[in-house]
């Protein structure tokens, strides 16, 4: 130990020493414990609110899966904290007032954040009730632009309509062999909406549509398919954009046409792109199906779904319901578990997942 002219050390005191270890574990255990708000017993209960009966139940199932599969991930791992994550599935039965009675059930049983609901209809109903009573919705698949509105406790992992409609319609508009256009469309505000951009970016191609059909969404099955087909075969369409209730109504509507003869390039949104479609045989041959960008990096998932489910993945809408989850777990583990913590960390997460960079807007718009 080396000292100065007065006998001081020049070396670390005892006592700096103590202090100096101490910092050191409080700083190694920052890097493992987070200080956010957490129950009692370390189980995070999340809720997830899909249709699992009602005609969408394929698409609630392929979500669910994806959820289903990342917290038995997070599970697997001692988790910082000895943090656990429950989840508990609810269904939306594809009708509002069983919806909203769900929601409130879920709101009571003090479940701080969601994923879901699936479609824009759904979610829209239960947006303003999420926003008032402070609950986190985390949408799989809404994508209306009506959501924008939105935006404290509201979000979604899939782009907005704006996107999709605008670019559908430069698709249709600067074809020069889509001479005539035919729009089909249910009459809820996802169908309306999205019609509404397509059609207002096909203008800017100095095109219109021929005609515009409404299908009703609670009534599919009682739908008038034969006086549908007619009108085409009247006009004769080049292409035909068709926003249906779900695939089973596009296959109907489909295989219809294709009997009548007529094949027109068809193209639908990803509410009607399911394996149900592909076992139309020679009638589905050439439709073009607009789904989201999937990044689905992750070479490993794939294997890990077939796995677990005995199946392939189809639709693959799985890797959403996976991201929101993750996502969840990391906001949770960084931020807290009520849920003014979780809206706070969703605006500040920048997560990389199968479906690619998710990155929230100030309206919980990802972009």
């Amino acid at each position: 130990m080396s000292h100065d002219d007065h006998g001081h050390s020049r070396g670390i005191p005892r006592a700096g020493t103590i202090i100096l270890l101490i910092l050191l574990v409080v700083s190694v255990n920052m890097l493992f414990v987070s200080y956010g708000d957490y129950p009692e017993d370390k189980n995070m209960r999340i809720a997830v609110l899909l249709p699992f009966s009602g005609g969408q139940e394929e698409f609630g199932i392929e979500y669910a899966r994806g959820v289903e599969i990342a917290a038995e991930e997070l599970n697997y791992h001692v988790l910082p904290g000895g943090r656990t994550y429950t989840v508990d599935y609810f269904d939306t039965k594809g009708d509002t007032m069983s919806l909203l009675n769900t929601f409130l059930e879920i709101y009571n049983a003090d479940y701080p954040v969601v994923i879901g609901p699936m479609t824009s209809t759904e979610t829209l109903a239960v947006a303003k009730y999420a926003e008032i009573l402070g609950v986190v919705l985390i949408s799989p698949g809404a994508t209306t632009d009506e959501l924008t509105g939105y935006r404290d406790y509201v979000f979604r992992i899939v782009p907005s309509d704006r996107y999709l409609g605008s670019g559908l319609g430069k698709l249709v508009g600067g074809n020069e062999n889509y001479e005539t256009v035919m729009v089909f469309h249910t009459d809820d505000s996802y169908g309306i909406g999205l019609t509404e951009l397509f059609i207002e970016e096909l203008s800017a191609y100095h095109k219109e549509p021929a005609a515009v059909v409404e299908m009703p969404l609670d009534s599919a099955d009682t739908f008038d398919y034969a006086g549908a087909v007619s009108l085409m075969k009247e006009i004769c369409p080049d292409a035909v954009f068709a926003i249906t209730p779900n695939s089973a109504s596009f296959v109907k509507l489909l295989e219809t046409a294709d009997a009548a003869g007529l094949h027109p390039q068809w193209i639908v949104t990803d509410n009607s792109a399911s394996s149900e479609v592909a076992h139309s045989g020679s009638a589905a041959e050439g439709v073009i199906a607009a789904v989201p960008s999937k990044k689905g990096s992750d070479v490993a998932y794939p294997q890990q779904y077939l796995e677990k489910y005995s199946s392939p993945m189809t639709i693959q809408d799985s890797i959403y319901g996976y991201d929101a989850m993750m996502m969840v777990a990391e906001v949770i583990g960084s931020y807290g578990y009520e849920p003014e913590q979780i809206r706070d960390g969703l605006r500040e997460i920048r997560y990389v997942g199968l479906s690619g960079a998710v990155v929230f807007d100030e309206n919980g718009d990802r972009y």
